[in-house]
């Protein structure tokens, strides 16, 4: 039975909960302090326009990451393998994403770090060992 989690499991942990807390704080406009703009700016989509044609399609996709980061979170917590591959694939997903800004001209630099640090942890191997329910060994 295992007692604890590797530091890297952790750190993803968290980063995916701010990724949520950042979906959130679009999804619901929250605005009037510093942190709400950083959450704000934090998100991998920004906030939609209301009324444009692609307000509806920017909703669903930041509905659809904050489920799959919740599901990343629960699934990390309880070291099922699954959500390290859709921790990988949602990361992956994002830089895309953020890339995609970038190219824009609408950079999302906070999303881009986030990310970045996060696929950097999910590569290391205790996490992966880890949530294949095998122990590291050093």
């Amino acid at each position: 039975m295992r007692s604890r989690y590797p530091f890297g499991i952790l750190v993803i942990v968290v980063l995916t909960a701010l990724r949520c807390l950042t979906l959130v704080a679009v999804l619901l406009d929250v605005r009037g302090s510093p942190l709400a703009d950083w959450l704000r700016g934090g998100s991998p989509l920004p906030q939609p326009v209301p009324g444009s044609d692609f307000e509806l399609i920017f909703r669903i996709l930041l509905v659809g990451m904050l489920v799959a980061s919740l599901l990343v979170v629960i699934g990390l917590l309880a070291h099922r393998e699954w959500a390290w591959v859709l921790a990988i694939v949602t990361s992956g997903l994002i830089l895309a994403i953020n890339l995609g800004w970038w190219w824009y001209g609408e950079p999302r630099y906070a999303s881009m770090l986030l990310n970045t640090v996060a696929v950097l942890y999910l590569n290391q191997r205790d996490v992966r060992l880890a949530l294949r329910g095998m122990v590291a060994t050093s």
